[in-house]
């Protein structure tokens, strides 16, 4: 019978001092008004979305306006601008009319409102004519998609999450790229995620982060997997107690660090089999394993 492990995660955030204080000063930055670009790399289950989450709440606490979108895998299909409707939508609902802090859609000029119409009809614009050049189209949403960050930036600091960007659209990619060259005194913080395993090396997001990476502003941070006595950390939050020493090293040895791999394996390893792969793991596993090449995996099968 298979075993079906439950997961455990840790109420603790582990380690990531180096990192988040990167983070934070970049939202500081961004608070004086000099916008900062940040993206985060990392390999599936290191703790990008952990480390997001702890930053978000930070973030919070000093009062910035947090906008959260994420990439999505479609089965090969990609929708425009996803992760930008889904950060911007939810505020966009809100923004009809003027509110105290005078940022509301009719603080807009009625050119960005209807750039904007397409996108996020809820701020009330028109659109344009759809005989328009798409590049010209796109041109104007994209500075109407500033203009509203600008907006937004007068009453609280704008912090722009976009998770997963390794499966993002052509067109979000084009905006990012719009944003960081463009961008001159909004109080802006854009911090993006990206799987690095996921990056072969035809992906249209490598020449992408090469040539952002000059752009001035804009930071990268490669996430590590968890050391020795961060594993150990990870555990006892998890344990709420300090772990044995042999399952700490076990669990190290076998996951090497990766916070997600740890996490499941203890999972599997409290249900009474500490050696079966759970399945989850396996499913990461064949993914990446279908992603080889055909060289690549004939090497890979000589192997087992």
């Amino acid at each position: 019978m298979d075993v079906v492990a439950r997961r455990v995660t840790s109420e603790t955030f582990v380690g990531r001092g180096p990192e988040l204080d990167l983070l934070d000063a970049a939202l500081g930055r961004a608070m004086a008004g000099a916008p900062a670009f940040v993206f985060v790399g990392g390999e599936s289950g290191v703790g990008k979305t952990r480390l997001l989450r702890e930053f978000e709440s930070r973030a919070r606490a000093r009062e910035a306006r947090v906008l959260i979108g994420q990439c999505l895998e479609l089965g090969g299909a990609q929708i425009p601008y996803a992760p930008l409707v889904a950060a911007l939508r939810p505020l966009a609902r809100g923004l009809g009319d003027a509110d105290a802090d005078g940022d509301g859609a009719d603080v807009l000029p009625a050119a960005t409102r209807n750039a904007l119409a397409e996108l996020l009809p809820e701020l009330g614009g028109t659109g344009r004519d759809r005989d328009d050049e798409p590049r010209a189209r796109q041109g104007r949403l994209f500075e109407g998609l500033l203009t509203l960050l600008e907006q937004l930036g007068r009453s609280a600091p704008v912090l722009l999450m976009i998770e997963d960007l390794h499966w993002a659209d052509a067109a979000t990619r084009d905006f990012i790229t719009f944003l960081v060259r463009s961008s001159r005194a909004e109080r802006l913080c854009l911090v993006v995620s990206y799987r690095s395993d996921e990056l072969h090396r035809r992906h249209p997001l490598r020449p992408l982060l090469a040539e952002l990476e000059r752009a001035s502003g804009v930071e990268r941070v490669a996430l590590a997997r968890f050391d020795r006595d961060e594993v150990a950390a990870l555990l006892e939050g998890i344990l709420q107690e300090p772990p044995p020493g042999e399952l700490a090293e076990r669990l190290y040895a076998r996951s090497q660090g990766n916070a997600l791999y740890t996490e499941e394996l203890l999972a599997v390893f409290e249900d009474g089999d500490s050696w079966q792969l759970p399945e989850t793991l396996r499913d990461v596993l064949l993914r990446r394993y279908e992603r080889l090449s055909p060289s690549s995996n004939t090497a890979s099968n000589s192997s087992v």
